[in-house]
């Protein structure tokens, strides 16, 4: 459809989408296990948003949003503070709350996003469970050490040591 209709783009495409139940459907056993912690930073850092404003935000974004709103209730969803203000995390001083919760709900995935987190202080980082490593690279000596450009992207995925 692509090659053979130049006109057919992204809003065309969601039209022909199939409703569920899909071809391979294994979304609903997918979304009974899922939890997910938000981590936000305990103070200000550039243009980070704070665990005091994910609270406003997220309570917003509940009024309008049944799906979030029942996650809330239901602690699927669950905010906490880093315990950082910085751009950057050490992984070393986590706020106790967000490690016991960590440890608590047998986390089995942490993304870290941002080149602060992700780059300069959790690159190397060896997590106990999955992790994904999420930025993009906005510093020029940055990118060539990691042979790439500025504004490249980085998505790292990694399994824990066996």
């Amino acid at each position: 459809v692509l090659e053979s209709d130049p006109e057919f783009g992204f809003e065309e495409a969601k039209t022909k989408l199939q409703a569920r139940p899909w071809l391979v459907d294994s979304y609903c056993e997918w979304i009974k296990r899922l939890k997910v912690i938000l981590a936000c930073n305990s103070g200000p850092a550039l243009n980070d948003v704070t665990y005091n404003e994910s609270l406003i935000v997220v309570e917003r974004i509940a009024e309008m949003d049944s799906i979030i709103q029942s996650a809330l209730q239901s602690e699927k969803l669950i905010l906490v503070q880093t315990g950082s203000s910085s751009p950057c995390l050490d992984l070393s001083r986590l706020d106790k709350g967000l490690a016991m919760l960590v440890k608590e709900r047998n986390t089995d995935l942490v993304v870290i996003e941002g080149m602060g987190r992700a780059i300069h202080t959790n690159y190397y980082a060896v997590l106990q469970c999955e992790s994904l490593k999420l930025a993009v690279i906005k510093n020029s000596w940055l990118a060539e050490r990691l042979g790439g450009k500025i504004f490249s992207v980085v998505f790292k995925y990694e399994t824990p040591p066996k």
